[in-house]
């Protein structure tokens, strides 16, 4: 017997299963998320929310987070700090109806939370598998739902359970990340250097979000190394962050799957396309992947005919966005001095116009 029936499960409690579970409550579904630690705790730091992924949150009635927080911009520069190009803010939102927001990981994961209201979450539900429509959990209890949800991440049991294609692709890049208490001024942007890419990001709460990408080995005794090519004050607003707190990790992705549904199950976010941080969709993929699905559910009363509908909205741009950031990292990670010489100079050259259509495969319009 099972513990509990519900209209639909979602695994996990990321910004995509929390973002689900609005979007399927506003579908009229009686939704449970269940997540497997004992308290909740975002992943990360700081996010680039780019505008689709501020016109998902508004969908989901979360608008006023990205309405309050810091609109984004900043320039592209070499390590020592040269300027390539800049980004216009206001060209930006004027482009895609919707601004680029720097977002607080920990702020945007409460607010998706008090959206969908802590009486439908369930903590400590570690999801070990799933038969048909039950889901069993660590603990011996089950859960029969009309819909689940996979958006357990990279490591997805539903998955396993969908697809069956073995473990994600590792890159061969790590990811440094963190939080400063920077108070001086901070040039907003991204620097590249030989073989590795970094940034800052200001945030509303007067933090500063800094990150390191570069291929090597995950240590975080490497950083100080890693940031000695950058100019100032990054290697400065990095070293404000203990290194307790300094995130340090591999980057993952996974070859974009073709479906990600079987029966009345169904993936979402990292669990059905983990990609690349390099063109800054992550988050937003997911945003966007529970207002596809919510929508779907809300449009048809048949779950698989939702189901083959949310496919249809998402695989094809989502496998766009995993190839997409593979090719960004091949270009921001560029080894050679003339390679990075010569992709210096296009992206100098290159209008703002030109550089602005540039984003609008990743954005869309």
């Amino acid at each position: 017997m099972s513990d509990r029936t519900v209209d639909a499960a979602v695994i996990g409690a990321g910004i995509g299963g929390l973002a689900a579970g609005i979007a399927l409550r506003a579908a009229g579904v009686s939704v449970v998320v269940y997540e497997s630690g004992e308290r909740l705790r975002p992943v990360g730091a700081g996010l680039s929310i780019w505008p689709n992924g501020v016109k998902a949150l508004r969908a989901l009635g979360l608008g006023q987070i990205a309405d309050d927080a810091p609109r984004g911009g900043g320039a592209l520069r070499r390590a020592d700090g040269t300027e390539l190009a800049g980004f216009d803010p206001e060209a930006i939102a004027d482009r895609y109806g919707a601004p680029l927001v720097a977002l607080d990981r920990g702020e945007l994961h409460g607010a998706l939370l008090a959206g969908l209201g802590q009486e439908r979450l369930r903590l400590g539900m570690r999801a070990i598998g799933l038969d048909e429509d039950v889901v069993r959990f660590a603990d011996g209890s089950e859960a029969r739902a009309a819909l689940v949800v996979g958006a357990d991440g990279l490591g997805s049991v539903v998955r396993e359970r969908l697809l069956r294609d073995g473990e994600p692709a590792d890159s061969g890049i790590v990811a440094f990340r963190g939080l400063s208490d920077w108070s001086g001024p901070v040039p907003a942007g991204e620097w590249w250097g030989k073989r590795s890419i970094a940034g800052l990001l200001p945030l509303a709460s007067g933090a500063v979000y800094w990150y390191l990408a570069a291929r090597g080995e995950p240590d975080p005794d490497l950083l100080a190394d890693r940031l000695t090519e950058y100019g100032p004050p990054l290697p400065a607003i990095a070293a404000r962050t203990a290194p307790a707190d300094v995130l340090c990790h591999r980057l993952y992705d996974r070859p974009p799957a073709q479906r990600w549904s079987d029966g009345a199950a169904t993936l979402l976010g990292d669990a059905a396309h983990p990609m690349l941080p390099f063109l800054g969709q992550g988050a937003c993929s997911a945003l966007e992947d529970a207002v596809a699905l919510g929508g779907a559910v809300a449009a048809s009363a048949d779950i698989r005919a939702a189901l083959v509908e949310y496919e249809r909205r998402r695989v094809g741009r989502t496998a766009s966005l995993v190839r997409g950031s593979r090719r960004a990292a091949s270009v921001a990670l560029l080894g050679s001095g003339l390679a990075r010489r010569l992709r210096d100079a296009l992206v100098g050259r290159a209008p703002e116009s030109v550089r602005l259509r540039q984003l609008d495969a990743a954005v869309g319009r």
